[in-house]
């Protein structure tokens, strides 16, 4: 079975879930390609170089059909027995043209990754990405949702019920932890990490306007590593208790995970949270917003703490009060519990590799 992934930009959460279905175990008559954009994508994966390919591209109106055409001539050359789309304008550009031409007896399964519709925009926007989803849903034989949250808000928004599955994204377990070290960290204190794009969605503007005006605590360091991959933006607050560390490479940042307290997500929305069940891969709880799909990860009493981000940080600062580290480990120690029962890389693979066989025989 030749499966061909197609995605847009591959960094991040995308990136990081194909890291994980292609490093793992899978059934001997199951055959990956990928196919993503350059320069905007990572570009060390475990495939053979015979079977990655890049196209060029960048996020503008004018690249679009040039796009669709290179995605177009590498699906007749490959010829692959399913398609599986990962993310919204990979979703468009592989689709489109099958609204138009016949699809043969290919099949296709997509992944947004995030309904467009989900985002933090206005109602006219979510009906039209809506509408665009639903057209599009036709020439789709399977769509996988991450979350019972984004499966949900699709059944709501019009997607076809009987064409959606929900498979969990998981991370696979660890050998060995790779030893970093902060300057100036002290072990002594709450250090909390951000981990994600410097964008909108992640919240990490509304974080640090709580670390200016509404977080008093001064044993508590927060620790950002992230960089912007769409939008040009820089973040900085005058505090001593928020340092920068940039883009790290994805090999290295269990590290950090393993040597702060805890993980916090500030996200606006999200689908899934996928640096959530990093964290608690790494016996490291997580204090995260309400929104989206984080409550499905981040339970009360089991993997961390939940706060409201329209109670002007009230809760948020009542969470920092309440932590000291016997209760940060304990906590940890329970998030790794959950992760192992729900949240395993082997877990999503074989639901995934299931879900191959049951759209191949359609």
């Amino acid at each position: 079975m030749k499966v061909l992934h197609i995605g847009e930009y591959v960094k991040g959460g995308v990136s990081t879930y194909l890291h994980a279905l292609f490093s793992g175990e899978k059934p001997s008559d199951i055959d990956d390609y990928l196919v993503l954009s350059h320069p905007m994508s990572d570009t060390n994966w475990k495939l053979p170089a015979s079977k990655i390919h890049y196209y060029p591209y960048v996020r503008k109106l004018l690249h679009i059909p040039y796009a669709i055409i290179c995605i177009w001539k590498m699906v007749r050359r490959i010829k692959p027995d399913i398609v599986v789309i990962h993310s919204t304008w990979a979703g468009v550009f592989v689709r489109l043209p099958y609204l138009f031409l016949p699809k043969g007896e290919k099949k296709i399964i997509y992944n947004a990754h995030g309904w467009a519709f989900l985002r933090d925009t206005s109602v006219t926007y979510k009906k039209i990405y809506a509408f665009v989803e639903k057209l599009l849903s036709r020439v789709t034989d399977c769509i996988i949702n991450v979350s019972d949250y984004e499966q949900n808000a699709a059944i709501a928004f019009g997607i076809p019920k009987e064409k959606m599955l929900r498979i969990y994204n998981g991370v696979d377990a660890l050998g060995t932890v790779p030893a970093v070290e902060i300057p100036g960290f002290d072990p002594d204190k709450i250090n909390l990490l951000f981990v994600g794009r410097l964008d909108r969605q992640k919240g990490l503007d509304w974080l640090l306007e709580q670390f200016h005006y509404n977080i008093s605590r001064r044993d508590v360091h927060l620790y950002v590593i992230g960089a912007s991959v769409v939008q040009d933006q820089a973040l900085s607050v005058p505090d001593e208790r928020v340092t920068f560390l940039g883009w790290i490479d994805y090999q290295f940042i269990d590290g950090y995970y393993s040597i702060c307290d805890a993980l916090i997500m500030p996200s606006r929305w999200e689908a899934f949270g996928l640096t959530a069940v990093e964290a608690m891969r790494n016996g490291t709880p997580v204090i995260a917003s309400n929104r989206g799909a984080l409550p499905e990860l981040v339970r009360p009493s089991r993997s961390g703490w939940l706060f409201d981000l329209d109670d002007g940080g009230v809760s948020l600062r009542e969470i920092l009060d309440s932590l000291d580290k016997s209760l940060l480990i304990d906590m940890g120690n329970k998030a790794r519990s959950l992760y192992e029962a729900e949240f395993t890389a082997s877990k999503m693979r074989k639901a995934l590799f299931s879900t191959y066989y049951k759209v191949a025989e359609k």
